[in-house]
């Protein structure tokens, strides 16, 4: 419950939580003292220091501004990318593509394109989206739109609605 884990976290006691989707898990830990993280020191891994590598995401921990004033704790953030070779072969293939195809077959491209739209990922699709556009005008085709990458992150409903329509009443 909440009450335990700010009970743990207050005596130095790390929290650990199981998270799984499909045949990939994973154990997450937070700081403080845990038997298992005394077991498993070895295979432990700092997301802070090395990323998550989840399906061609990259997902890791930064500092988040500055340290606060008289020494505090530094806030920390989420960061989710797409990780590097995953990015380097999408510009690879983009860049492929730029001077062979019409904007329309590019802007289909660029909205086939899988992963949702973090910060980090909009930077990233920027720079090859103006890789591409450089590679079109040096052949003296016009550039693909910056709408064609569709920045705008979609909301996912993560739990359904547990209230049952009205077609599965009348059933």
């Amino acid at each position: 419950s909440q009450r335990e884990r700010a009970r743990r976290k207050e005596r130095g006691l790390a929290n650990m939580h199981y998270v799984r989707y499909q045949a990939w898990f994973i154990l997450l830990a937070s700081e403080g003292h845990h038997q298992f993280k005394q077991q498993e020191k070895k295979q432990i891994r700092d997301c802070r220091r090395i990323p998550i590598k989840f399906e061609g995401y990259s997902i890791s921990q930064r500092r988040c501004g500055i340290t606060p004033r008289g020494g505090g704790e530094p806030r920390w953030r989420s960061c989710v990318r797409i990780d590097k070779p995953t990015y380097k072969e999408l510009k690879a293939y983009m860049l492929g593509r730029a001077t062979h195809r019409s904007v329309d077959h590019l802007r289909r491209d660029f909205a086939c394109i899988p992963y949702d739209r973090y910060s980090p990922i909009r930077r990233q699709l920027l720079h090859i989206l103006r890789a591409v556009n450089d590679a079109r005008a040096r052949v003296g085709y016009e550039p693909v739109p910056h709408s064609a990458l569709q920045l705008r992150r979609t909301p996912i409903k993560v739990y359904k609605d547990d209230e049952p329509n009205a077609d599965e009443l009348a059933a």
